[in-house]
């Protein structure tokens, strides 16, 4: 299987954990991570990614842009389906964006 790009981006967006003598290591783009995740679509990863955001790892516009700038990109992965994906992030966004108790009536 072809490996993607990395967002454009990512390395600003990883977050820094410690450093072992000349080694720095960090968290991969929760960006990133939100996608993939999404890309899956089990249970297990969409509760990490409600957990990842609730823990403002990531935030929902940075979600959709890092989606747009994938998503010319998504045809030369045969496995994912660019329509079902844009749908996910869609619908994940919207969901958080206006919590139940904050939409408006």
């Amino acid at each position: 299987m072809k490996q993607p790009y990395p967002i454009l981006g990512w390395r600003d967006r990883s977050v820094f954990i410690g450093k072992r003598g000349q080694i720095s290591f960090y968290h991969y783009d929760f960006t990133a991570q939100a996608l993939s995740k999404l890309s899956r679509g089990f249970d297990r990863d969409l509760k990490d990614i409600e957990a990842m955001y609730e823990h403002k790892l990531f935030s929902l516009n940075e979600l959709g842009e890092c989606f747009e700038a994938i998503a010319p990109e998504l045809i030369r992965f045969p496995s994912l389906n660019p329509d079902v994906l844009r749908s996910r992030v869609k619908n994940f966004i919207e969901r958080f964006q206006y919590p139940p108790e904050e939409k408006q009536s």
